[in-house]
């Protein structure tokens, strides 16, 4: 049986994100930043303020509680999540390159980044995203969501990419500053593909195990995995 509405109207926010983290993502059409101070809110209150009707609120709640807690099934596309925690090392070292500004192993390690986010974003496009489509529209899961999110990341990727080569050309007091702008972004980026991370485990892959057979998701799964 499917998980009914993870709160009511009286829910305070906070205690729902502890919860049902992937309620962040429904809150957050609406204008939720994460605050402390919202944390206090109830769902009814939240709701007032953003004058949408708290049924509308809690329906599209239930239905993304539908989607991220049921039971995976034995072979999930929940697998794929692994790619996300390979990259996230990967750019960990990095940025312990940079740190200490060994650029030409920086560049290595941020390359292997960079291919191995665009070959992945190219498997959820090309092949994820047209099955995900057939569940219909789930809040805070738009496919534009995450077609906008992995074009955000490929960008910051890119302007490191580019910025590397220059740096062994730089004076001392430069080479820092633009050390300074890599890491900044990088927080960025680290920030995005948490929070990209987030919506794919909640939402796109549950919703890719509920929409398929096994025959089907076990075929796909073998295609997205070289």
């Amino acid at each position: 049986m499917a998980p009914g509405p993870p709160a009511g109207s009286r829910t305070r926010i906070g205690e729902l994100i502890r919860s049902f983290p992937a309620a962040g993502l429904v809150l957050s059409r609406y204008g939720f930043s994460g605050e402390l101070q919202e944390e206090d809110t109830t769902l009814e209150q939240f709701a007032r303020q953003r004058g949408v009707p708290t049924g509308r609120l809690l329906g599209e709640l239930g239905r993304v509680a539908e989607v991220s807690l049921g039971e995976p099934p034995p072979e999930s596309f929940l697998a794929l999540a692994g790619v996300h925690e390979w990259v996230d090392e990967l750019f960990l070292s990095h940025q312990e390159a940079l740190l200490e500004q060994n650029t030409p192993l920086a560049a290595e390690l941020l390359e292997r980044v960079y291919e191995g986010q665009r070959r992945h974003i190219g498997v959820e496009e090309e092949i994820l995203l047209p099955v995900y489509a057939r569940a219909g529209r789930i809040p805070g899961g738009d496919p534009e969501l995450y077609i906008n999110e992995h074009r955000k990341m490929l960008q910051i990727l890119e302007h490191f990419r580019r910025t590397l080569p220059c740096l062994e050309e730089k004076a001392p007091g430069e080479r820092r500053r633009d050390l300074i702008d890599l890491f900044d972004r990088g927080y960025w980026y680290k920030r995005l593909h948490e929070h990209h991370d987030n919506r794919e485990r909640n939402i796109l892959y549950p919703t890719l195990d509920r929409v398929t057979g096994e025959e089907e998701r076990r075929e796909l799964i073998a295609r997205c995995i070289p």
